[in-house]
């Protein structure tokens, strides 16, 4: 029995879908069991429970025998922070699935540049990284580079729906982004993957682009033509240090952005290719198939 943790959001989803797929019995774990129903449908146990409450994460990892996390609270606050979510309740499930025998235990974490670990949200993954590595436990950690969704919606979303997009900093600094669907192919491909068991898997994607050539591919493809602001990175630091007490989520947006805009973070995807053969998404394809007809 698999669990996996964050079942309901995106990337979880595609990790569910895909163990369903191949048969795989799966239990995923939500607050709200419904909306995990599509799941309950298509044959995977729910499991009600939460990372901020411990005796809940024993009931669903009794007789699980992989663990698989993607949950995070990068956009939480108050008592769904980054360091109620992100650290104490993954540090829970580490303890819950030690405690019930678990024999792999898969944390999705992310491929940092030094300056990330600026930000709370990636320091808290390095956090648990060195926790889940202490535990005892069989561990795979998963480093995901940029979401394309993510970036690709910031970018072109606006400029397709306005004409307009706000490109931070110069826009000039090269960066790799990587499809969820090839995370979630690579993260179900080092279940029971010896060659994956205490070591970190780094994921990325065939390119590296600069937000201006992200721009550059939505034009090609849409037929639009847009407007292009930047906004600096300095003061995008700025606004996050000033918002940081007043509105956190806010403030890890625009730090994110600001990292982003200053720090370069190419990938090169042949040593994972190796090892994972997957057909890895370009950005074209992917803004063809969600955006050609916009």
């Amino acid at each position: 029995m698999i669990l996996v943790a964050g079942g309901t959001g995106v990337l979880g989803g595609a990790i569910v879908q895909r163990l369903l797929d191949a048969g795989r019995p799966v239990r995923v774990l939500s607050r709200d069991p419904a909306r995990a129903s599509r799941w309950r449908e298509r044959g995977a146990q729910v499991a009600r429970g939460d990372l901020r409450d411990p005796p809940s994460l024993a009931a669903a990892c009794a007789g699980a025998t992989h663990v698989v996390t993607t949950a995070n609270a990068f956009m939480g606050r108050g008592a769904e922070s980054v360091r109620a979510t992100d650290v104490q309740g993954n540090r829970a499930l580490i303890d819950a699935a030690r405690a019930c025998g678990v024999r792999q235990f898969v944390f999705t974490s992310a491929i940092m540049p030094g300056r990330f670990r600026e930000l709370d949200y990636f320091a808290a993954k390095l956090e648990i990284e060195d926790y889940l590595r202490q535990s005892g436990l069989t561990w795979t950690i998963l480093r995901p580079a940029a979401f394309m969704e993510t970036w690709a919606e910031l970018i072109g979303g606006p400029l397709v729906r306005t004409g307009k997009t706000m490109v931070f900093g110069r826009g000039d600094t090269p960066a790799n982004f990587v499809a969820i669907d090839n995370v979630a192919d690579v993260a179900v491909m080092t279940l029971d993957d010896p060659g994956a068991f205490n070591t970190e898997v780094e994921i990325g994607g065939p390119e590296n682009l600069t937000l201006n050539q992200v721009a550059d591919i939505f034009e090609r493809v849409t037929g639009r033509t847009a407007t292009r602001k930047h906004l600096p990175a300095a003061l995008m630091r700025v606004l996050g240090a000033v918002a940081g007490p007043f509105n956190p989520v806010f403030a890890r947006q625009v730090k994110a952005g600001a990292l982003m805009a200053s720090t370069a973070a190419p990938f090169d995807p042949a040593p994972m290719l190796a090892r994972y053969p997957v057909r890895l998404i370009t950005l074209e394809e992917w803004v063809r198939r969600h955006y050609a007809n916009a």
